[in-house]
Parts: C-alpha cells; sequence; structure tokens
C-alpha cells in the first residue's frame, strides 16, 4: 500500500501565494498550502468477468484547499494508471478492463509547477507543491475457478473402523477469495464444508453408514450463500465448484423395485422383466450377484447379472414362491460355500427380495 505522501514544496520553494495585509495596511504574500483532505467511500471489490464495473458514492473534503485538482488512479505500487479530472470522470472509468489487481484511488489538490503527474509515472515521484489525500482501494479478483481436485476414490467398509480419507489435493491454480471443500451425498445434500485440507482428513466416514458421499472443492466470493444453503445446487452467487471425489461406504446393496411377480406353472416359460433399484448411485460393494432363493433362504442360484435374472425361467421350478435378491459384498463373504442366505458371513449387504409366486 501507497503511504500518504510527503509534502515536497520546501524542495522546490513556494509558487503559490494568496495575500493579505498587515497592521501599515502593506499587502503581504503568504504561501497557499495545498490540503486534499480526506476521500470517502468504497472500498470496492469487482470480478473482472468481462461487465464493465465502475466506482460510485465516492466524495472529496469540503474543505481540500489547492489551486489545481484531480483524481489519481494507481496500481499498488504507485504507478499512475489514469487522472480522471472530475468525479463524473471518475465514475465512468470502467475497472473491469483493467484485469486482475489492486486499484488505489487517490485525490490531489496542487499547485502550478507539479512534476511528475503523467501516465506512466509513479506518484511516489511527485514533486512539488501538493497534498495526496488518503486512498480508497478497488480490488479486481478473477473469476472464481476451483480448478481440478485430485485423489481418490475411496471406498471404506462401514464396520464401526474409523476411514478417513488422505492424498487430495487441490487445483494451485485455483481462483477465488474463500475456499472451503464441501461433502454432500449422492443428491448434493451438503453434509459438512471442512474448510481445510487438514480438516477433511479428519472426517469419519465410518460414522455416515452406507452408501456414497462426494467431496467438492469450492472457491467463492463473499457474496455466495454457502452459509445458508443446504444443497449445492442450490448455490448462488459468484463461486466455482470441482470436480468431485466419490466416497463410497459399503456396502450397499440397495433398494430393489420391481414385481412382485404372480405366475401359473402351465409349461410356458415365466421370466421376470422391470427389476431396478431405487437410489442406484447408492450401491457399493467390491462384489455383487444376484441371489434366488425360497421362501426359507435356501439358494437357487446365484445370477450374476440383471439379464441373467430376466433370462430365469421360473415355470421350470414347479409352484411354490421364489425370492429374487441382490448382494454386493467383499472378498471375506462365503457367498461361494453357503446354500442358505440366512448364513451368509463376511461383509456384504443383501437387498429387500422381489417375490415371485409359482401358483
Amino acid at each position: 500500500m501507497i503511504r500518504k505522501m510527503f509534502f515536497a514544496a520546501l524542495a522546490l520553494g513556494f509558487i503559490a501565494t494568496s495575500c493579505s495585509s498587515d497592521d501599515d495596511g502593506n499587502f503581504v504574500q503568504n504561501p497557499i498550502v495545498p490540503n486534499a483532505g480526506t476521500l470517502t467511500g468504497g472500498p470496492f471489490t469487482f470480478i473482472v468477468d468481462g461487465t464493465p464495473d465502475f466506482v460510485s458514492g465516492i466524495s472529496t473534503d469540503p474543505d481540500a484547499v489547492g489551486s489545481n485538482r484531480t483524481f489519481v488512479v494507481t496500481d499498488d505500487q504507485g504507478n499512475i494508471l489514469g487522472l480522471p479530472p472530475t468525479n463524473e470522470a471518475l465514475q465512468g472509468v470502467n475497472f473491469d478492463g483493467a484485469g486482475v489487481g489492486t486499484c488505489l484511488i487517490w485525490y490531489l489538490r496542487y499547485e502550478n509547477g507539479l512534476q511528475g503527474l503523467e501516465e506512466g509515472m509513479n506518484a511516489n515521484d511527485l514533486q512539488g507543491n501538493f497534498d495526496l489525500s488518503n486512498s480508497i482501494a478497488v480490488n479486481r479478483l478473477g473469476v472464481p475457478n476451483a480448478g481440478t481436485l485430485s485423489g481418490g476414490p475411496f471406498n471404506f467398509i462401514v464396520d464401526g473402523n474409523i476411514d478417513n480419507v488422505s492424498g487430495i489435493a487441490t487445483d494451485p491454480n485455483a481462483v477465488g477469495s474463500n475456499s472451503t471443500f464441501v461433502i454432500t451425498d449422492i443428491n448434493l445434500n451438503i453434509l459438512g464444508a471442512p474448510g481445510s485440507v487438514e480438516m477433511l482428513e479428519g472426517v469419519d466416514f465410518d460414522g455416515a453408514g452406507r452408501g456414497v458421499c462426494l467431496i467438492w472443492y469450492l472457491r467463492y466470493e463473499d457474496d455466495t450463500n454457502l452459509s445458508t444453503v443446504t444443497n449445492a445446487a442450490d448455490l448462488t452467487g459468484t463461486f466455482s465448484l470441482s470436480n468431485s471425489i466419490r466416497v463410497e461406504r459399503g456396502p450397499n446393496a440397495d433398494v430393489l423395485t420391481g414385481g412382485p411377480f404372480m405366475f401359473t406353472v402351465d409349461g410356458t416359460p415365466d421370466m421376470v422383466s422391470g427389476i431396478g433399484f431405487e437410489n442406484p448411485d447408492n450401491r457399493v460393494g467390491t462384489n455383487a450377484t444376484w441371489v434366488i432363493t425360497d421362501a426359507n433362504g435356501m439358494i437357487l442360484g446365484t445370477p450374476p447379472t440383471l439379464e441373467a435374472v430376466e433370462g430365469v425361467d421360473f415355470d421350470a421350478a414347479g409352484t411354490g414362491v421364489c425370492l429374487i435378491w441382490y448382494l454386493r459384498y467383499e472378498n471375506d463373504t462365503n457367498i461361494a460355500t453357503v446354500t442358505n442366505a440366512n448364513n451368509l458371513t463376511g461383509t456384504f449387504h443383501l437387498s429387500n427380495s422381489i417375490t415371485v409366486t409359482r401358483n
């Protein structure tokens, strides 16, 4: 920041005067001492996005003194970018066109003979009889850009043991005055907003139970409604969300939809169709299969895909009741050796069942 510049008239000698008279009626010349007073208004913060940005509401000091006057716009190093002579001219300056950075607006009162008052010069080098006011900052920010979030994905087992993420890195070129991580569920409901990588790595995802979390990185400006919104899809203001990193907490077989089915055993093939998932993105688990059992849980078959399930001829099973389940599981599960689904062990999750009645 530029400090208020010193009065340099002593170096060059006073060149402006006012007149008064002494007790004998003789005119006496008194030097004019410029005083720019206090400049009020601002500060201003704009987003450099191609839309013109103008200042307003700036006022000069009514008691300012000096034969000449102008506003001075500098960068934060004092380099003179413009010299709008009036408040109207100042309010016509498009600060968006200056790009990202910080401008300072000053008010200058001065006498004739001032040297260095030119665009491209530095206001710290002014020479003459002058006074500069305080400065008003104009912050020109880049459009927020959260960049690319790297790391993961993660797959945890919900088993009561603490599960933390690690190795997540943000984009070094990310832009935005404020930043935070945002954790949502698969439907973008905001579950938390850890402010740093360290805080993110302290989150225990095991405690969230089965399902899927998404980790995002957010860069934003003060007009963003993060503090009040509950779903990331409803964010407004000036912000940018990165890509998401998936955290699967499993296993989770989700909820089956479709059926129930009722067939007549008459020698005509009977196939099921229209089976689906209530929340397909919530399915978690290293391995997956379908399981068909009788009403007592005895395993009759394990078709690996939904297409395979839809290829089963239930007419051939004779009269009775079958149950169709979906299984997500880890490698320690005994599905390969067990004969009754009630005796499954290991790390697994079995969905609800769909009934197939064969009359």
